[in-house]
């Protein structure tokens, strides 16, 4: 059962391994932000598999990688500038355990608003 779990695992995070998924909020009921422009709330995560820890092996879940798909999305929607408000990145080397040395989930998130003129 523990190793059907694990390898179930394993296939999930191959699957999402290599994806950016980004999450937009535009009705903000007529609230500007902090300067009077009107934005747009954007939340993108990438998820990746590492090789020992540190080596992009499938996928690239760096904040540089994920910034970047953020700025794409805000592009999408008009924007000119954008504020973050909120990064992270974690790299998963502790799970499953022993595996996640040699093949290590890695998920970053960048979270911030693209500001429309």
């Amino acid at each position: 059962m523990k190793h059907s779990m694990m390898a179930m695992l394993v296939l999930v995070m191959g699957v999402g391994a290599g994806c950016a998924i980004s999450n937009t909020a535009s009705d903000l009921r007529g609230i500007k932000g902090m300067d009077g422009d009107k934005l747009t709330h954007i939340n993108t995560r990438n998820f990746a598999i590492n090789l020992f820890v540190t080596r992009p092996m499938w996928g690239d879940a760096s904040l540089n990688s994920t910034v970047q798909h953020f700025a794409d999305e805000a592009k999408k929607h008009g924007a000119t500038k954008v504020r973050i408000v909120q990064s992270d990145e974690t790299v998963m080397w502790y799970f499953p355990p022993i595996l996640g040395f040699i093949f290590t989930p890695v998920y970053s998130s960048v979270a911030g608003d693209a500001l429309l003129p």
